[in-house]
């Protein structure tokens, strides 16, 4: 017989501090700077590609939230987007700043936030990877040679035969959805207000 000694949940608070306070720094620095590059050609196409990635983040964060709903930590989840990546969630929110940091056109602070939300996404699926082994044992194993740590592989895909989820979780995907969706006019807003000299950039960037 197999026993198992269950560590306690990670704590999200961690996690949900450091990503406030990168993403207070983002703000901070978006609205004080502007990227020198604005305008051109190559920002414009960094700006649609950005758009692309917001909205399959958001997708991917919705379609995750349909499968684990308020059953993490509780459940072991093996189907749908966790059938090609065990952290579906966090590849879905990666996307979706890889995204905004593209919109904003800068490579400076492309190269410097996407690597800061990836260590605390990182870092809090590790917490949450060693949680699992210790409930689940085996069975969490098993999982976990088959299925990829963060990059997702299709391939892999196997749906359930039903998904069942609460309305109050998805009404949080959703909040965190119109969070998202709304930083595609921002962008384009403080775009505006850079070239219509309505907002004076302390500095510039590239």
């Amino acid at each position: 017989m197999e026993v198992l000694n269950t560590k306690k949940p990670f704590s999200q608070k961690r996690r949900i501090g450091g990503l406030w306070l990168a993403t207070t720094a983002f703000f901070a620095l978006i609205f004080l700077a502007r990227p020198l590059y604005v305008g051109t050609a190559l920002h414009e196409l960094f700006e649609n590609i950005g758009v692309i990635l917001v909205i399959a983040g958001v997708l991917g964060r919705l379609w995750s939230t349909l499968y684990i709903g308020q059953r993490k930590n509780r459940h072991l989840i093996v189907t749908g987007p966790y059938s090609i990546t065990r952290n579906p969630l966090y590849v879905s929110s990666m996307l979706a700043i890889l995204g905004v940091s593209l919109m904003i056109g800068s490579a400076l602070i492309t190269a410097i936030f996407v690597p800061i939300f990836f260590f605390l996404f990182a870092y809090a699926a590790r917490r949450e990877s060693e949680y699992l082994r210790s409930k689940f044992g085996s069975v969490y194993d098993d999982y976990a040679a088959r299925t990829p740590f963060f990059v997702p592989n299709p391939l892999l895909m196997k749906l359930g035969a039903e998904v069942t989820f609460r309305t109050s979780s998805l009404t949080t995907a959703f909040r965190d959805a119109l969070f998202l969706i709304a930083l595609i006019p921002l962008s384009e807003l403080l775009e505006f207000l850079h070239e219509g000299r309505y907002l004076y950039a302390v500095f510039y960037i590239p």
